[in-house]
């Protein structure tokens, strides 16, 4: 018999911050979030499921493809998941979307899929690695084959949007999209089409970044989008190609996840990152140190366990 999961529970009380340990809240009135555990190997890959309280799944991001211990599927089976609500992919980066496929072929029902395809100029500009818009054609032939609907969603648009049994709100929303090219950034980097996801329980937030870069951090920074958040999901799997601190000032997170192989968590690329978030004293939760890591948000506050 394995030993109970620590859960670790941040209270936000009449201006009062403090840890604690705390039991969940109750599946009707939580919204939970888990960071899968998807890079056994030395490698990257985003997968985060998402179960609202009125019983809706969603997928943002979908990992690469395989079939082994921890590869996304196998993931979605251990937790008897037969269907997906909606699935969202940041960017077309494959390891981002990979795994779509593997799910689609293993017969979980997708409802909808929302993504933001880069144009063919921004693509062009990682020849020859980065996104393959020739693969990124296929994967939306077999949605379209499958009579799964595609779409993108536009700047602002709220994709899901409920209400706890107690009627607290819950919404994830889209705060900003771009494709690339036709953008006041101009052209830019795949990494800078990552769609920002935000995700509302009540007065506790979530921020969901993809891949996003420099450069669209530095424009959500001087263009005061609201970018406050309890949690963040960090870019770019913590490596130096995410925002300036200027991007991560503005979140305020009190706590960060990262999906991100023990050897790049410790190298020099992600450094930077590391400090910032210890000199900064936030706790950090890395996939590869912590396994799954479920982040329960709830009306005031939020609680977080961990595999390991």
């Amino acid at each position: 018999m394995s030993l109970p999961r620590l859960i670790l529970l941040w209270l936000v009380a009449g201006g009062l911050n403090a840890y604690a340990l705390a039991p969940n809240s109750g599946a009707d009135e939580t919204t939970r979030w888990t960071m899968l555990m998807v890079t056994p190997n030395d490698d990257v890959a985003d997968c985060h499921l998402i179960r609202f309280p009125d019983g809706r799944i969603v997928l943002i991001d979908a990992g690469k493809l395989g079939d082994g211990h921890h590869a996304v599927l196998d993931q979605l089976k251990a937790q008897h998941i037969t269907a997906l609500d909606l699935v969202i992919i940041s960017h077309w980066h494959i390891d981002h979307y990979g795994a779509l496929e593997d799910i689609m072929e293993a017969g979980i029902a997708i409802k909808a899929v929302a993504g933001n395809v880069p144009a063919q100029a921004s693509a062009n500009l990682e020849i020859p690695w980065g996104t393959n818009l020739a693969h990124v054609s296929i994967v939306l032939k077999k949605l379209a084959d499958r009579h799964i609907p595609y779409f993108t969603p536009r700047m602002g648009e709220r994709l899901i949007e409920t209400r706890t049994a107690q009627g607290t709100p819950v919404s994830l929303e889209v705060i900003c999209r771009f494709d690339g090219l036709h953008s006041p950034l101009g052209l830019t980097s795949v990494n800078d089409t990552s769609m920002i996801i935000r995700l509302s329980h009540g007065s506790t937030r979530a921020l969901f970044t993809g891949d996003a870069g420099p450069g669209l951090g530095d424009y959500l920074v001087r263009n005061n989008f609201d970018l406050r958040a309890d949690i963040i999901k960090i870019p770019h799997h913590g490596a130096e190609g995410a925002p300036s601190a200027e991007f991560f000032d503005q979140v305020e997170a009190r706590a960060m996840l990262v999906s991100c192989p023990k050897s790049l968590w410790s190298s020099p690329r992600n450094m930077r990152i590391r400090n910032y978030y210890i000199e900064h004293a936030i706790p950090s939760y890395v996939s590869s140190m912590r396994g799954n890591v479920t982040v329960n948000l709830m009306n005031q506050g939020f609680t977080i366990e961990t595999e390991r």
